[in-house]
C-alpha cells in the first residue's frame, strides 16, 4: 500500500506556516525523498513537530486529528537526528539487532503502513528498516534483524518476543515512538510499553521518546506525565474539533423504530450514487446483523472487526480502498477501523454510526474517517434513548465550535451557550447578526416523549463548521 501523500500546505485541513526547510528539516536526502513522494509542503503538525523534535530532542507528545500527517511528523525529525549522528561519526552506525529507532504500533495494519512510509523515505535517504509483527514468520524476522538495521517498526507483543529471544536489543535505541499512544496505554499494552521504554528511561541522556495520538484525553496525559516527565506537547489548533467540511446529522431512534430500516433508507440511495460509506457498530453481533441487512438490500460490503484474522482484515481494507464509484463497497466495522488505518488517497464520503459511540473520543476517531485532507464529508448518527445525552452534548459542541471531547462536560457546553447568548444579544442590539444562528426547535436534543414511528431528527444537518474555532 502506498504511503499517504500530503497535498501541500493545507493537507489534513490545517495550514502550515512555512516550508520543510523553515520547519527545521535540513537533511538533503530526506528533502529529495519527499519530492519523490510528491510532498512539497508540511502540514501544520509536521511543521510544529519537526521544529521541536528535530532541533531540541527530548520527549514529546504529538497530537493532531486523523489524516493530518502524523507519521511523517515523527519519522522525519527522528531520522534526521539519526543521520546527523552518522555524519558526525563519519560512518554508518547500523548494527545487527541494535536499531537506533523503534516505532511501536498497537496493530499490525498500522505498523505495516508506517513501514511503507519509512521504506519510501529510505529509497533516497539510505537507511535500513525492518517490520516485526504477528502473523508473520518469526524466523524470517530474525534473519532480517541479524543484518544491520536502523529502524524497527512493530507491535508490542512481537517486539517483546524478539527481545526475549535475543534477536533484538534496545540499549542502542536513541528514539522510541509510540504511535496511537492512547490505544497502546489503554488497550492492555501498558506493561509491554513500559518494558520497551525501560532502557531509554535507564539512560535518558540524548534519548527521545515520541508519543503520537489523534486525541489527548486527560487520563492519558496524566498517565504519560507520570511515565515520561518533562514531555513537550505539540498539538494543532484543530485537535478534538470537527473538521471544517464535516456535516453532522443526528437521527432520533426511540424503541419503536427499526434501526435496520433507517440504516437501509440512508445507505441504499448513496450506494447507488457510488458513494463510499463506513457503518460503525459497537459489537460483533451488531456488525454481523448490519452486514446481513446490507447484503439483503444488494449492498456490496466488506467487514472489519476483531473477530477476523489479520490477513482477512488486510484483504477487506485493500478491497475497500481499491473499490471505485462503479464498483463501490461499504465497510461494516467496529471501532477497530476508527483509527490507525491509512486509506491513502481514497475518500470516505459518509460515516454512519449505526450504534452511537460510547464516548466523545470514539466519536472523534470515527468521524475522522471522513472529511480528511480538507475534503468534505458527512457523519450520520442513529441515536437511541440511552445515547441522547451524549449525542446532544456532541451536537452542541459542534455547533458552538468547541472541542468535541468537552462533550462529556455539560458545564463546558453550558458556559459556551451562555457566552454565545450574550454575544447574540449584543449583536442584536447593535443591528448585527450572530455568526451562528440559534438552534431551531427541531435542532435541539430529542425529548423523551417522541414515540412516533419513524426516525425523528433532532438535528437535520449541522452546517460545516464555518466559524473560526475557539482556542482551548
Amino acid at each position: 500500500m502506498a504511503p499517504t501523500r500530503s497535498r501541500g500546505r493545507h493537507a489534513g485541513g490545517t495550514g502550515a506556516t512555512g516550508t520543510f526547510a523553515e520547519a527545521g528539516l535540513a537533511d538533503a536526502a530526506l528533502m529529495e525523498a519527499l519530492r519523490a513522494m510528491e510532498i512539497t509542503e508540511p502540514t501544520e503538525i509536521q511543521y510544529k513537530a519537526i521544529g521541536v523534535i528535530g532541533s531540541e530532542g527530548g520527549n514529546a507528545f504529538i497530537a493532531s486529528h486523523t489524516g493530518s500527517g502524523k507519521t511523517l511528523a515523527y519519522l522525519l525529525p527522528v531520522i534526521q537526528r539519526m543521520k546527523a549522528a552518522e555524519a558526525e561519526a563519519g560512518e554508518r552506525l547500523a548494527k545487527p539487532k541494535r536499531p537506533k529507532v523503534v516505532v511501536t504500533c498497537p496493530t499490525r495494519e498500522l505498523a505495516e503502513q508506517v513501514a511503507e512510509v519509512a521504506k519510501a523515505l529510505s529509497h533516497v535517504a539510505k537507511f535500513s528498516s525492518c517490520l516485526v509483527v504477528g502473523g508473520k514468520r518469526l524466523s524470517t524476522q530474525k534473519e532480517r534483524l541479524d543484518s544491520p538495521v536502523d529502524v524497527v517498526i512493530g507491535t508490542p507483543g512481537r517486539l517483546i518476543k524478539h527481545v526475549e529471544q535475543g534477536n533484538l536489543f534496545l540499549g542502542s535505541v536513541d528514539a522510541m515512538v509510540l504511535d496511537e499512544a492512547d490505544t497502546l496505554f489503554e488497550a492492555g499494552f501498558g506493561d509491554e510499553v513500559k518494558r520497551l521504554l525501560r532502557p531509554l528511561k535507564a539512560r535518558p541522556e540524548g534519548k527521545t521518546c515520541v508519543l503520537v495520538s489523534a486525541t489527548m484525553p486527560d487520563r492519558l496525559r496524566k498517565l504519560v506525565d507520570e511515565e515520561l516527565p518533562n514531555l513537550k506537547y505539540i498539538k494543532t489548533d484543530s485537535l478534538h474539533r470537527s473538521a471544517p467540511g464535516l456535516k453532522h446529522r443526528f437521527i432520533d431512534c426511540p424503541g419503536d423504530v427499526d434501526k435496520m430500516t433507517v440504516l437501509e433508507q440512508i445507505v441504499v440511495p448513496e450506494h447507488r450514487q457510488g458513494k463510499r460509506l463506513m457503518i460503525f457498530c459497537n459489537t460483533l453481533p451488531s456488525c454481523i446483523a448490519a452486514e446481513r441487512t446490507m447484503s439483503e438490500a444488494d449492498i456490496r460490503t466488506v467487514q472489519y472487526h476483531g473477530d477476523m484474522t489479520s490477513d482477512a482484515r488486510a484483504d477487506s481494507l485493500r478491497d475497500f480502498i481499491e473499490s471505485d464509484a462503479q464498483n463501490n463497497l461499504t465497510m461494516v466495522c467496529t471501532d477497530l477501523a476508527a483509527r490507525g488505518l491509512d486509506f491513502g488517497r481514497m475518500k470516505v464520503d459518509h460515516v454512519i454510526n449505526f450504534d452511537f459511540p460510547m464516548n466523545a473520543l470514539d466519536y472523534i476517531h470515527r468521524s475522522g474517517r471522513t472529511a480528511r485532507a480538507g475534503a468534505g464529508g458527512k457523519v450520520t448518527n442513529l441515536v437511541a434513548k440511552k445515547d441522547r445525552v451524549l449525542a446532544g452534548e456532541i451536537d452542541s459542541a459542534v455547533k458552538l465550535g468547541l472541542p468535541i471531547d468537552n462533550a462529556t462536560s455539560s458545564r463546558a457546553v453550558s458556559e459556551a451557550r451562555r457566552k454565545k447568548a450574550i454575544t447574540d444579544a449584543r449583536e442584536r442590539r447593535t443591528g448585527g447578526r450572530s455568526r451562528t444562528a440559534p438552534a431551531k426547535a427541531s435542532d435541539r436534543a430529542p425529548s423523551s416523549n417522541r414515540g412516533r414511528r419513524g426516525a425523528a431528527r433532532f438535528e437535520q444537518s449541522s452546517k460545516p463548521s464555518g466559524t473560526k474555532p475557539r482556542r482551548s
